[in-house]
């Protein structure tokens, strides 16, 4: 396969800001059709990446349109039937997380995928992201990694979707952790909602994780959605050995012995300051790509996934509240 055909169900501001623009810098790839309800985005978006395949519903586009892979990109809670649609015709698809309103949908997505035999990606940035792969190689020459810390704070009253903010924002996180220390085994974990007038639309809004991992390694997690701002941060230590992560910016290696940090920049790692490419969108789409024409599975599928969604659960139970 020379070139990849794309199809695109959706062009809202996430996709046109982010997924159109990445793909659009790839020779081998090529935006066949778009699906979307708003007409006025639809032709929009079209126009802008000289797309000629224009639709409002999406069963039309599958069923006229040639193509090897389809981006579902919208909101969690529209996901399932578009995804199910798109893998019974026998399309590659890539969505971005989570890819369902829960551990159950992303698994029902996950077997429909494998039965099908379609390949699956979802956009689990972080793990493409250049300062925390530099954290975790750099970690890793000096031995086992003992301890991951991950932060992620916003001022963010409520959760969007009808989905609890753990798996729709706090996942950014608890998934390169997993990226990093492999599978949870065990969690204490607590959660509450702050500055909140009561419980509406699942509003837990604060929340600590001490997650114990399979491989012998330890994660903190703590997200805070009534905090002073957007703030995402990591620490991955081990023998003699810490790396202080500020995603996507900046990463410090500090040694046993050394006097002073070794300093990387995510453009330095990335080559460039586009955050498409320093937060690792890029490359997430790249390898979607390379997967599709070298007959392999991308490592975020969705039975990946399931497990991110299950650490999530993991959390949620451990801290005794109902996140549904």
């Amino acid at each position: 396969m020379d070139t990849v055909n794309v199809a695109f169900v959706g062009a809202g501001n996430f996709a046109r800001s982010h997924h159109y623009p990445t793909l659009s810098r790839m020779d081998d790839v090529r935006v066949v059709a778009i699906a979307e309800l708003n007409e006025d985005l639809l032709h929009e978006t079209a126009d802008r990446y000289g797309v000629p395949g224009r639709y409002v519903d999406y069963h039309e586009m599958l069923a006229r349109e040639d193509v090897d892979a389809v981006y579902v990109i919208m909101p969690p809670h529209g996901l399932r039937p578009i995804v199910l649609d798109v893998i019974a015709a026998g399309k590659h698809v890539f969505t971005e997380k989570p890819a369902g309103m829960n551990t159950a949908e992303t698994a029902e997505m996950a077997r429909a995928a494998e039965q099908a035999g379609v390949k699956s990606a979802v956009g689990c940035n972080r793990r493409y992201c250049h300062v925390i792969r530099k954290a975790k190689a750099e970690v890793l020459l000096e031995g086992p990694i003992s301890t991951v810390l991950a932060e992620f704070h916003k001022d963010m009253t409520g959760a969007p979707f009808g989905i609890s903010v753990l798996y729709t924002d706090g996942l950014h996180v608890l998934d390169p952790m997993r990226y990093i220390l492999g599978e949870a085994e065990s969690v204490h974990a607590h959660a509450d909602w702050w500055y909140t007038k009561d419980r509406w639309e699942a509003s837990y809004n604060c929340f600590q994780a001490l997650i114990r991992f399979k491989g012998g390694g330890s994660g903190l997690f703590t997200a805070n959605r009534q905090a002073g701002g957007r703030y995402e941060r990591f620490e991955v230590h081990g023998r003699g050995i810490s790396a202080y992560v500020r995603a996507p910016d900046l990463v410090q290696i500090v040694r046993a012995g050394q006097d002073e940090a070794e300093v990387y920049t995510g453009e330095q790692l990335a080559g460039s300051s586009d955050e498409r490419d320093t937060y690792g969108y890029f490359v997430e789409s790249r390898e979607f790509m390379d997967c599709i024409k070298n007959d392999a599975m991308p490592p975020t599928n969705f039975s990946d996934n399931v497990k991110t969604m299950q650490l999530c659960d993991m959390i949620a139970a451990g801290s005794h509240r109902d996140m549904t």
